[in-house]
């Protein structure tokens, strides 16, 4: 009899181990964001003894790429996983929500006791007038003076301090309400719907009892990066100092906490394949009516792989720099440019930042600092007095290949002034990156046309109109400047119309003749004044008229 409760008590044991529940949340440890979308990868610490378990691992991001989903764990054996959202169970909701939220309900709270207070006020004052009013109209006998006199002085003293109490009221009534609603709409802007999350289920197998720890990558299109710049120029006898930054967003339903961070600028589940030739037939055909054709196109999708770096970090108190391991030395202000490891793959680069983020998921822009460089300069002044009689100080960035930027938009600050936003395209055909700095009067110049030189004749059947013009440039500042000057002449588009250049003085560094522009580059002494002129010919057929 023993032997057989023993067998059963033991049935009853294998049993419960074989339907055995766990369940983990899973902590967002490092994210890798690309241009577009992200690779999140979570751990779960457990603790499991030997047997067959079902595990729930909770805190996912609810919109993932299911085909991308990877979980590991050393020491034990995942037979099979089901990814899916949980709606029901209610979101922990982050600090900065809470904060918002209690301090949403504690505002209620005072409106509605500030609006009891308005009746509770409004109402004896209703009573306090009604009841003098009655006092006032006995139907029997006739109210003395001195009767009207006391209900007089008895409503001034009561309804003066009840009025006062109801505009009190009113006011922090209407103070209350304003409140309220920034608080509302901060709410509403900050807490993106985030009422589900994502749940991995596991069948698990453990031949030992063991810690270890669950590994969950996936990629999500729900997290992106821009690059931007900001362009630094103290003074034109230094480099410019370009600091590349990146604003970084997500929506994955989950604030990332002290996460570390990569940005790439990889395009993960966006591989193409290559175009190949089919075959092309030729046959005859008959015509049909236009039509609208819908047309779909089909995504394609590879697998991401994804590097788990250390999650060792560095942050700042008072002026020192800590280590992981608790040291303190003192330093000088620190820079991004200690903390952002530039990785050059072979068609992209990854900036890994060895300092841990918070990026919240309410999809606001986090701007983030990466690296700083320093980037040969040259400057010029340029001018088209054609299109404006200003003079621009140009400045032409050089050698910038080598740090593999990306296009992005900057802003430009010369010489602790605001200049402007520009757009860099370092990827495009140009050598260099030219950037508008400001004006400058001290360069002067003057675009005059020469009325002894300028001629309209009739020949025969033809017309010949002949413009000049004159360029008048004076350095004003005490020192030599490079300039660029261009000036245009027209370009026939028409076979009957004939444009000859007769004049160009003195002769110009380039002539664009498929643009009729021509460009001088000089360089002027400090007070130099120097004269361009400029003359072309166009003929073209009496009876008709160009736009000249």
């Amino acid at each position: 009899m023993k032997r057989i409760v023993t067998v059963m008590f033991a049935i009853l044991f294998v049993g419960t181990q074989l339907f055995a529940q766990k369940e983990f949340t899973a902590k967002i440890d490092q994210a890798t964001v690309y241009l577009r979308g992200a690779a999140l990868t979570h751990t779960a610490s457990a603790s499991l003894k030997s047997g067959t378990y079902d595990i729930l691992i909770n805190g996912l991001s609810p919109d993932i790429s299911v085909s991308s989903l990877k979980v590991s764990a050393n020491g034990v054996l995942i037979s099979a996983s089901e990814f899916s959202n949980d709606f029901i169970t209610p979101k922990e909701e982050s600090a900065r929500i809470k904060k918002l939220q209690d301090s949403l309900e504690l505002y209620k709270r005072q409106l509605d006791e500030a609006d009891n207070e308005l009746e509770v006020h409004s109402h004896l004052l209703q009573i306090l007038t009604d009841g003098t009013l009655n006092n006032m109209r006995q139907k029997e006998g006739t109210v003395s003076v001195a009767d009207i006199n006391a209900n007089m002085e008895l409503y001034k003293s009561k309804a003066g301090a009840l009025q006062h109490s109801i505009d009190q009221d009113n006011q922090k009534i209407n103070t209350l309400k304003k409140t309220i609603s920034r608080l509302q709409k901060q709410l509403d802007q900050d807490n993106i719907d985030q009422q589900r999350t994502g749940v991995l289920r596991l069948s698990v197998s453990v031949p030992q009892a063991i810690n270890t720890t669950f590994t969950v990558t996936y990629f999500t299109d729900l997290a992106s990066w821009v690059p931007c710049y900001d362009i630094n120029i103290t003074s034109m006898d230094k480099p410019v100092v370009l600091k590349s930054k990146a604003q970084v967003t997500q929506i994955t339903g989950l604030d990332w906490n002290n996460v570390k961070l990569t940005l790439s600028n990889a395009t993960p589940n966006r591989t193409k394949e290559a175009p190949v030739f089919k075959t092309w037939f030729i046959n005859f055909y008959n015509p049909r009516p236009l039509y609208k054709q819908s047309s779909t196109s089909s995504a394609l999708s590879n697998s991401v792989s994804y590097k788990v770096a250390s999650n060792e970090g560095v942050s700042t108190t008072d002026g020192y720099a800590t280590s992981a391991r608790g040291t303190h030395t003192p330093s000088a202000p620190l820079t991004m440019d200690d903390f952002v490891d530039v990785d050059m793959q072979e068609v992209h680069v990854n900036y890994n930042i060895s300092v841990p983020y918070d990026i919240p998921g309410n999809g606001k822009e986090q701007l983030i600092d990466l690296k700083s460089y320093n980037i040969k300069a040259e400057y010029k002044y340029y001018s088209a007095p054609k299109l404006s009689d200003e003079t621009y100080l140009i400045a032409t960035l050089s050698d910038y290949e080598q740090y593999n930027l990306l296009p992005g938009y900057a802003t430009v600050t010369f010489d602790n002034t605001f200049v402007g936003k520009t757009f860099l395209r370092p990827n495009a055909t140009e050598e260099h990156i030219s950037l508008t700095l400001t004006t400058d009067p001290r360069i002067s110049v003057k675009r005059e046309k020469r009325s002894e030189y300028c001629s309209t004749k009739h020949v025969g059947s033809t017309t010949a109109v002949t413009l000049s013009y004159q360029i008048t440039v004076k350095n004003n500042q005490t020192k030599t400047a490079k300039l660029t000057l261009k000036e245009q002449y027209p370009i026939s588009s028409n076979k009957d119309i004939e444009v000859k250049v007769t004049e160009v003085t003195p002769e110009a560094t380039y002539n664009k003749t498929e643009t009729g522009v021509l460009t001088w580059d000089v360089e002027m002494k400090a007070g130099e004044t120097r004269t361009f002129n400029v003359t072309y010919v166009v003929k073209y057929p009496k009876d008709r008229n160009i736009n000249l």
